[in-house]
């Protein structure tokens, strides 16, 4: 498998259905992706839209991370 990374599908899946089922999360036909939970918020790339959903709900990557058997 290696270290590939997940397409946008795929990336969009998990984060909407399982780690973060709170946020409405989407990314348009220009790459930029968005969610939208108690604020609205976007970036270019998911990377960035997972620091700015660290930041407004520290609680929702607290709750995705011990999901993930990372705590």
């Amino acid at each position: 498998m290696g270290d590939a990374p997940l397409n946008a599908p795929v990336t969009l899946l998990l984060l909407q259905h399982l780690l973060f089922p709170e946020w409405a999360i989407t990314r348009d036909r220009h790459g930029i992706w968005r969610a939208t939970g108690r604020v609205t918020i976007s970036a270019p790339d998911v990377d960035g839209l997972l620091d700015v959903i660290r930041i407004t709900d520290p609680g929702t990557v607290e709750r995705a991370v011990r999901l993930l058997g990372g705590a």
